[in-house]
């Protein structure tokens, strides 16, 4: 009980110890200050001839293949001299950082320093800022470190991230806080499948990620919940399932463990933890078992404390909280993932085990009610803004109020002046964005006139592109700023997914209910259907990355380049840029093959953001053959409606217009048409040939009748029909049956790539 009490005691005292040191230190010999964010922070550009000052602290990172075991069976991955995650970089602000990246694989990589201010050439994005680090070369970064916190590195390189390559950073104030015991927690997701695997299931959406996280949401189930109608009026509205995350992960990790025991921490001790999350696609709710958790640094900047008894962490931000060890035995840090999927733990202290709470599994069809019962006319998936979700229940939504220990009037009080204090509080509550408050008044200069950004977020889940404005990053343009500029980004999240935002290069006011003191940010969380606004001061140059930090949302496009107005162009992104550019446009194919009792039919796709290569083929035992192929450009923002040409064949030799030229069953034609997603998600097909015959076509695949269980149809009006079922029992095998009007039934089994 006393050293609980001192604890009590011992906060305001760290409080006022942070909000007298200053973040960043002051440069000698050739840095520019920037007077922005209005608490001290400067800013150092890289001049030709200088030489940073301060103590030069040098690190040798080799980047290499590797195995691992984190589930029972070995997988590829990449770590950083032999680790995951990689090691830790420890500095002291005013420290010169001088690292050498080695490459040992055989195909590039790169490192960025996520949240570090620093010059252009240093950022790590390769072909935009930074030279790739081609296989068997060595890079060298020297930057200044102008700044202290928590930061954390990982590769720009593909999907690279999401093999290990990502490790933490941790920057020492050159004042130092006072002496508590820390640790460094980075919380991260795996996968056994290979990355790019992922990213091509993700594309040709497949329904075995759902299936392993009973996220389907089935017309069986809907029944069996009470839910038919919403699920009937959320296909009607042409929107998939929904679902919090898109990847199911075999395993979350805690400083590449399942679990981890800090038994060096003693009985009533307060410590700090800087977590940071570094996972490629998953947000996490902490929860601490002994008590609450005291927020007092957000990406690596010191805030005004916050006690909190549950904090949501997005896809790469930050966040240094202070815990107090049970006085007996040891409690338990959770980190469980957003889709209630799994946990990591940290548990601190020794003995007894204090667990933190369970979070109950996602309600699917409560959500789709909650989202049913609201004014969904005319919202579809592609469009739509001005969906008020003010009173919708989504998963992990924090932003409604809750119960709080207000401790803000405590700032800079002394042990002394809490005497007979009474300390009778309220319990603290979830995380939210407004209750992160700055230590100084954020505001930036008024009489700037702020150059404003509106950007929508817009994605296609069926076709999973992911964009802003409805454009990749492929085919935008630049955000373009002038230096020296008030720059305000008004962002609107149009799509049922959240997004955590990262800009390169800047720290950002996050516009809270803090007004001024609204807090500094380099990655925000923003929900779906949720507006936020941030604003920086435009004081740098050349080129930066703005994107999804959801790995795959970045690679689907989810991302753009603010570019300085009348920089010169760094010297890698004059030749990369276009590299870069093509990276969201890959093509990726798949295909579906059932072999049945009376024939088989395969149907194969090779796809990028706008085209499609479509094949269809059937054949029976008999000796029958049909093929259809269809190249297809995609032409309005949603991707509902796609022009196509081709080519039809078909030698029904055993059927009765097998003699008969141009019929259903003797056919060589070139063809054009169109399709469109109707209502159900049903794909309309409308055609001619060049005979002139015409052929209107309606087709629904992958509807979900169980979690396992699906059927497909089609019918046309050359008096074809087509119905099939299938078992899913593994991500690429299933059972399956069919009857087709000119083969008949069958069953067999069909095989998914």
């Amino acid at each position: 009980m006393k050293k609980l009490l001192l604890f009590v005691f011992l906060i305001p005292v760290y409080t006022f110890a942070q909000m007298n040191h200053s973040m960043p230190g002051a440069m000698d010999d050739g840095p520019k200050k920037i007077t922005s964010y209005n608490f001290p922070l400067k800013k150092t550009q890289l001049a030709p001839g200088n030489i940073y000052q301060g103590k030069k602290v040098e690190y040798d990172l080799y980047v290499t293949d590797t195995m691992v075991n984190f589930t029972g069976k070995r997988r590829h991955a990449i770590a950083i001299n032999g680790q995951i995650p990689a090691p830790i970089l420890e500095f002291t602000e005013g420290d010169t950082a001088i690292i050498r990246v080695h490459n040992m694989m055989k195909m590039e990589t790169s490192i960025h320093w996520h949240g570090l201010l620093l010059p252009n050439k240093e950022d790590g994005v390769p072909y935009l800022t930074t030279s790739p680090v081609e296989a068997g070369k060595t890079y060298t970064f020297t930057f200044p470190l102008i700044q202290s916190g928590t930061y954390w590195y990982h590769s720009h390189t593909m999907v690279q991230e999401q093999s290990g390559l990502y490790g933490s950073i941790v920057i020492h104030p050159a004042q130092p806080d006072p002496q508590l015991k820390e640790y460094v927690l980075l919380l991260s997701d795996w996968t056994d499948e290979n990355p790019h695997q992922v990213m091509r299931y993700l594309k040709r959406g497949g329904e075995w990620y759902a299936i392993k996280k009973g996220a389907l949401q089935s017309y069986g189930e809907a029944i069996a919940a009470g839910a038919f109608k919403d699920k009937l009026k959320q296909e009607w509205q042409r929107m998939p399932a929904m679902d919090v995350s898109d990847v199911y992960y075999n395993k979350f990790l805690l400083n590449g463990h399942e679990t981890n025991e800090f038994k060096d921490a003693k009985p009533g001790e307060i410590i700090r933890l800087r977590i940071i999350n570094g996972s490629a696609a998953t947000y996490f709710n902490l929860q601490y078992g002994n008590s609450y958790m005291r927020i007092i640094a957000a990406d690596g900047i010191n805030v005004t404390p916050v006690n909190v008894n549950k904090l949501e962490i997005a896809i790469a931000e930050t966040y240094d909280v202070l815990i107090t060890v049970p006085e007996t035995g040891a409690a338990e840090l959770r980190a469980t993932s957003w889709d209630v999927m799994g946990y990591s733990s940290a548990f601190f202290g020794n003995g007894p085990v204090i667990k933190a709470p369970d979070i109950p599994r996602l309600d699917y069809f409560k959500m789709m009610k909650e989202m049913g019962s609201m004014n969904m006319k005319g919202m579809d998936m592609g469009n739509m803004q001005g969906m008020d979700m003010k009173n919708m229940n989504m998963p992990n939504d924090t932003s409604s109020p809750k119960k709080e220990m207000d401790m803000n009037s405590m700032e800079g009080m002394k042990m002394d002046d809490m005497a007979g204090m009474d300390m009778k509080m309220e319990m603290p509550g979830e995380f939210n964005y407004n209750m992160l408050r700055a230590l100084h008044p954020t505001t930036l200069d008024s009489s700037l006139v702020p150059r404003e950004v509106k950007l929508a977020l817009t994605g296609n889940m069926l076709r999973y592109v992911w964009s802003f404005d409805f454009k990749t990053l492929s085919v935008a343009d630049k955000i373009l700023i002038r230096k020296g500029e008030r720059v305000r980004f008004v962002l609107t999240n149009n799509t049922m997914m959240r997004h955590p935002l990262h800009l390169h290069g800047h720290f950002f006011r996050f516009i809270n209910t803090q007004g001024e003191y609204s807090p500094m940010k380099h990655t925000f969380d923003i929900k779906p259907m949720e507006t936020v606004t941030i604003e920086f001061d435009a004081n740098e140059e050349q080129d930066w990355f703005f994107h999804c930090h959801i790995l795959y949302h970045m690679m689907a496009g989810m991302a753009r380049i603010v570019s300085y107005e009348g920089s010169e162009q760094n010297e890698f992104a004059k030749t990369g840029y276009k590299k870069l550019k093509k990276e969201d446009n890959v093509l990726y194919p798949w295909y579906d093959l059932s072999v049945h009792s009376q024939g088989a039919w395969l149907s194969g796709n090779i796809s990028n953001n706008k085209m499609a290569l479509e094949f269809e083929g059937r054949a029976s035992w008999r000796g029958n053959y049909e093929t259809e192929t269809h190249l297809l450009r995609y032409l309005d923002k949603k991707q509902y409606l796609a022009f196509f040409i081709g080519f039809d064949y078909r030698k029904n030799k055993t059927l009765p217009l097998a003699n008969k030229p141009n019929s259903k069953d003797n056919r060589r034609v070139f063809d054009a048409g169109f399709y469109y997603l109707l209502p159900m998600l049903i794909r309309s097909e409308w055609r001619i040939d060049h005979t002139g015959r015409l052929r209107l076509q309606l087709e629904r695949r992958d509807l979900p009748l169980s979690n396992n269980f699906f059927f497909d149809f089609r019918v046309n009006t050359d008096k074809e029909y087509n119905v099939a079922a299938r078992y899913m029992i593994a991500k690429s095998f299933s059972i399956s049956t069919n009857y087709d009007s000119d083969y008949k039934w069958g069953i067999g089994l069909t095989w998914h790539y």
